[in-house]
Parts: C-alpha cells; sequence; structure tokens
C-alpha cells in the first residue's frame, strides 16, 4: 500500500495542480496539495506500522483517501477528465482492498467531503478540459492503470502458491512428512480409474507397527511419535517417486504402488522388513521394531478405493493371524 499510495497521490498532484494554477488557486491550497501527495503517504505508512491492528488503520487511511479525493474534486470545480479519473481509482482500489463494504465507505465519504467543500467554493463548475490538464492526466491513466494490474497480479501469484502450500499441508500427516489418508484415497481412486483401462497390475501394500501399543506404553508417547516417523522414512527409502506411502492412522500405513506385480510388491516388502529388523534403537531408547505386511492386487470387480483397501487390510489381518513380522500377499 506504501508504494501504490506514493504513486498514486503522485500522479494526481500533477492534474490536480494543473486545474488550480488555471484557476489561480490560492498558495496555500497548492502548499495542502503538496503535503498530501509527498507527506501523507509516510504519515499512513507510520500510523498503519504503529497500530496495534494495522489493517483496521490501514483500511481508516483508505477512506481518508477518499475523502480527499472528494476534496480535490471540489478544489477543481468539478473538472471533468482528472475529477471522473480520480474518483474512479479511488473507488476501485478501496473495492479490490476490501470489497463493495469499504467501497460504499469511501463513495460515502468522498460525496460528502466533495459536497461540503463544493457548497462552501460556491459550487463551481468548470467542464472545459485544457491541452495541459489533458496531458498531466494522461500519466495518471497509465502508469497507475498498469502499477495497479502488475500489483495484482503478483497478489494472485502469491496466493496461488500459498493456495498450493495449504493443499499440500492438507495432504499430509502433521506428525509425519507423509501422505494422509485423504491424499491416498484421491491416488488409490485415480489408480483404480486407470486400472479399468488399461491391462496392468498394482498393488496396495497395508503395515501395521507388530504390539506398537507395548511401546508406548513402555517408552512414552515420544519414543513412539519417533517410531513412526523412523518407520515413515522407511517406506520413503524403500519405494519409488511414482509411488505414495501414507499414514492410515494410528501405527497403520498403506503403499499404493502403481503397476506394480504381486511378486515386484513382495520384493518392496522384503526390504521394509529388513529395514525394520536392524533398527536398535528410537530416540536413545532400546526398540526392537517388527512390521506386518498385507499386499493384495487390484482385480476388476473392485468398485471403490473401500474395497481395495478392505483386500489389503484382510490380508494384513491374515499376516498377523500367522505370527506377525511377516509378509502375506493374495
Amino acid at each position: 500500500m506504501y508504494l501504490m499510495r506514493i504513486l498514486g497521490t503522485l500522479l494526481c498532484f500533477f492534474p490536480v495542480l494543473s486545474v488550480l494554477a488555471e484557476h489561480q488557486r490560492s498558495v496555500w491550497l497548492m502548499v495542502l496539495l503538496g503535503m498530501n501527495a509527498f507527506i501523507w503517504p509516510t504519515v499512513a505508512w507510520y500510523r498503519a506500522r504503529q497500530s496495534p491492528v494495522p489493517l483496521v488503520t490501514e483500511q481508516q487511511n483508505l477512506l481518508l483517501d477518499a475523502g480527499a479525493g472528494g476534496f480535490w474534486i471540489a478544489m477543481m470545480a468539478v473538472n471533468p477528465l482528472p475529477s471522473v479519473v480520480i474518483a474512479t481509482i479511488l473507488l476501485a482500489d478501496r473495492l479490490s482492498a476490501g470489497g463493495l463494504p469499504l467501497m460504499r465507505k469511501a463513495a460515502v465519504l468522498m460525496l460528502a467531503v466533495f459536497l461540503v467543500s463544493w457548497l462552501t467554493q460556491g459550487m463551481a463548475v468548470d467542464l472545459i478540459v485544457s491541452p495541459r490538464t489533458l496531458f498531466a492526466t494522461l500519466p495518471l491513466i497509465a502508469i497507475y492503470m498498469i502499477a495497479l494490474s502488475v500489483l495484482t497480479d503478483s497478489i494472485a501469484r502469491r496466493l496461488r502458491i500459498k493456495s498450493r502450500e495449504l493443499e499440500r499441508i492438507a495432504m499430509m500427516d502433521p506428525l509425519l512428512d507423509i501422505a494422509n489418508r485423504r491424499l491416498l484415497e484421491k491416488r488409490i481412486d485415480h489408480e483404480l480409474n486407470k486400472l479399468r483401462q488399461s491391462c496392468r497390475e498394482s498393488a496396495l501394500m497395508f503395515i501395521d507397527i507388530d504390539n506398537f501399543k507395548e511401546v508406548n506404553d513402555r517408552f512414552g508417547h515420544k519414543v513412539g511419535d519417533a517410531l513412526l516417523a523412523t518407520v515413515s522414512q522407511i517406506l520413503h527409502l524403500a519405494t519409488r517417486p511414482t509411488d505414495t506411502p501414507a499414514r492410515l492412522g494410528g501405527d497403520e500405513f498403506v503403499i499404493l504402488l502403481p503397476n506394480t506385480t504381486l511378486d515386484e510388491a513382495h520384493i518392496v516388502a522384503t526390504r521394509i522388513l529388513d529395514a525394520a529388523a536392524v533398527m536398535k534403537d528410537v530416540a536413545q531408547e532400546a526398540v526392537h521394531c517388527t512390521l506386518s505386511i498385507g499386499i493384495a492386487c487390484a482385480t476388476r470387480d473392485m468398485d471403490s478405493v473401500t474395497d481395495w483397501l478392505q483386500a489389503a487390510d484382510n490380508a494384513l489381518y491374515q499376516a498377523k493371524r500367522e505370527g506377525k513380522n511377516r509378509i502375506f500377499a493374495h
């Protein structure tokens, strides 16, 4: 706002000064115009910076800008070209900064200040735009509009970046650097749609940390969280960039393995089991970690994400029933 206000008041200074000079207005009025153009932007910036609620103070500054615009329109005897351009720019700025509520307040204040100032000046009207005023107004139209467009584009790009960042955060587990259930189900659904259109295999791996509750009860949640983070790292290292390791909830993990046969998925699961087996300590505590893994390939009769997850969960249950620390694939 500071740079845009400086640019706006500077560009408005010249057409207003042109009209005031043509009407041979007093020197004090021209001094006031200079203060509005060159001092007010810094005062407004300082007010906002020192305020406990900068946004509210800046909206007050924007309203003061609108009131000043109404005053200068009256001082120019409603000279049409600079008056219309200044009023349009001020109201458009208020709309982009605070929506319709701020623009309505600005319009009311601008009109009120204009009427009071205009009435005290004898309701003077000058509808003739001199060549000098015309050329003094053209930079305001061209330069400010371009600057406003550049600013709008910059804000839009930042918003797109923030939106993508927030979307990524919403799709990641808050504790681990791994996908959450929402992202996993979205990708499983996408993979099922692709499988219906092609003759290839894809696998889903369901992983559970054996006796995780005992780790939490014995060593505390800090060690339990560290164990989850370590398993998450193992899954990242054991998978390809095209795979999706995710935390389903608690100590349950799932890996989507696109374009992967059951045998290939079994090899990945074996790497994961071997990596967990060599883990000796977690968060400086001697923790022995084993995993149970169930693997299921998609079939054409699977209509939903739930069907595939249930098949992998059934395979995991079978691995648990056969004694844990093993892989069951079907």
